[in-house]
């Protein structure tokens, strides 16, 4: 017999978290992340959709050891559907990563976001209707970007990793039962602690070694002359890409 209950948690010692606990807990900590780049709406959009494809009876046998289900594009495509891309690309990648978009045309049996879009046009995704029995999508206001593909991909990003950290936030806190501490440290404190986390990679030991300091030394440099703007950094995984930018 079925459950009428849509969990998406069970913690260790037996403890139930509903769905719609879940996704009002992302949203409001999502819109309150997004609230610095003046998108609180639109992180309260996205927290409220990411998870909706776990009401299907197949997520739900997932989490009592079934097999694994795409539960991440139910909510991208009502985003889609609603006209709000960012948002969808956000949902897509909360747990994979943001996909690549691809073309309109794609076959649906491909990975990329249009593919999934496809694939959720032709009704193949596991059943998640019952979500509309106890949640419904607030509307937020498309954002206002400079048209550039770097503003989109930029503030993609930037929705992207509100939503992970607030979906992650969320679970961890229903699972552990306890908060983590907010971070109120100055820059000027994070960035001494940078430096004296790199202080000893200097001088550098071994091949690899050598190219992840001169990458980090190259945004070092740079950061000095350059004004504020935004910036790519194209390095092979395993290059320090994230120190370096940091340190930039």
């Amino acid at each position: 017999m079925e459950d009428s209950r849509f969990l998406a948690h069970i913690s260790e010692d037996g403890r139930e978290q509903t769905v719609a606990e879940h996704l009002f807990g992302t949203a409001e900590l999502c819109a309150k992340f997004a609230t610095a780049f003046g998108a609180e709406d639109l992180g309260g959009l996205a927290g409220i959709a990411h998870d909706i494809g776990k009401y299907s009876q197949a997520f739900q046998r997932r989490l009592c050891g079934g097999p694994k289900v795409d539960h991440a594009t139910a909510g991208a495509f009502e985003c889609f559907k609603m006209n709000q891309p960012f948002v969808a690309f956000a949902v897509a990648g909360h747990h994979g990563g943001i996909p690549d978009s691809g073309s309109k045309t794609d076959s649906s049996d491909k990975a990329t976001f249009f593919a999934r879009m496809n694939r959720a046009k032709k009704n193949v995704l596991e059943d998640y209707s019952a979500w509309r029995t106890e949640i419904s999508l607030p509307t937020a206001k498309f954002p206002k970007l400079d048209g550039s593909s770097a503003d989109a991909m930029f503030f993609t990003r930037m929705l992207y990793s509100c939503l992970v950290d607030a979906d992650f936030l969320d679970t961890e806190f229903f699972m552990d039962g306890t908060p983590r501490e907010s971070i109120d440290t100055p820059i000027d404190e994070l960035e001494r602690r940078l430096m004296a986390y790199i202080s000893d990679w200097f001088p550098p030991k071994g091949e690899l070694n050598e190219q992840r300091c001169a990458i980090l030394n190259r945004c070092l440099e740079q950061r000095k002359s350059q004004k504020p703007g935004l910036f790519t950094l194209t390095v092979p995984t395993g290059g320090g890409k994230t120190v370096a930018s940091l340190a930039f």
